[in-house]
């Protein structure tokens, strides 16, 4: 691919990640502290603005996009050989790409029903917590085969790369139970595309990086 593509791409899948986590703002989120994250998340809701979950689920939209687009600069920075590994872990985060779309408008869909009190939060949950476990036999394998892709070096990506794996990333932010108020709630809450963000954001800074100090010594 050519590397103003890749670059692209990966500016896309951050806009993607934004675009979710702005969903899941809009759905539960809440500034406290990590313990608090999920805690009452059915309360907040109840309490919430249906316009701001129609908002919240339409962001699954373009995050799906967005994701869709970041799996090509993945793609794009994994090394052509060997051709089952490249093509193993941008399949695995296409699927995470539209199993994070899926469960996102699903989520919009349960939390206007939960609003109008037509639906039982327990069975959509149950629903979800089935996404969440599909999405996680799909995207750890992909993340764990990236980060021993990078640190065999068989990406475009530097090794301490590897250290901002999705995945490495999600672990860290997921588990930050410790963190205090207010930001806590929104790292725990936000963990799955927060990781994301910050992924695509370094990718793409790196990448450019890259691109400044080639044209620099094409120059000289």
């Amino acid at each position: 691919m050519n590397p103003s593509m890749v670059r692209l791409c990966g500016y896309a899948g951050l806009l993607g990640a934004c675009a979710m986590f702005a969903g899941d703002m809009l759905f539960y989120g809440k500034w406290g502290s990590g313990a608090e994250a999920l805690l009452g998340t059915y309360a907040l809701v109840e309490q919430a603005d249906p316009e701001h979950l129609v908002i919240g689920g339409l962001m699954s939209i373009l995050g799906g996009v967005g994701y869709s687009l970041g799996a090509c600069h993945v793609y794009g920075q994994l090394a052509a050989r060997p051709a089952w590994l490249r093509l193993g872990i941008t399949a695995g985060f296409l699927a995470i790409a539209i199993i994070a779309t899926a469960t996102h408008a699903v989520w919009g869909s349960f939390a206007l029903a939960v609003v109008g009190g037509a639906s039982d939060p327990a069975m959509i949950a149950n629903y979800l917590s089935l996404h969440f476990t599909i999405g996680g036999v799909v995207g750890v394998p992909a993340s764990l085969l990236l980060a021993g892709a990078i640190a065999l070096r068989r990406t475009d990506w530097p090794i301490w790369f590897a250290a901002v794996s999705p995945g490495a990333i999600y672990l860290l932010f997921s588990t930050a139970t410790y963190l205090p108020a207010p930001l806590g709630a929104a790292i725990v809450g936000g963990a799955f595309n927060l990781a994301f963000v910050l992924f695509y954001a370094v990718s793409v800074a790196i990448s450019h990086r890259r691109e400044v100090t080639q044209a620099s010594a094409s120059r000289t």
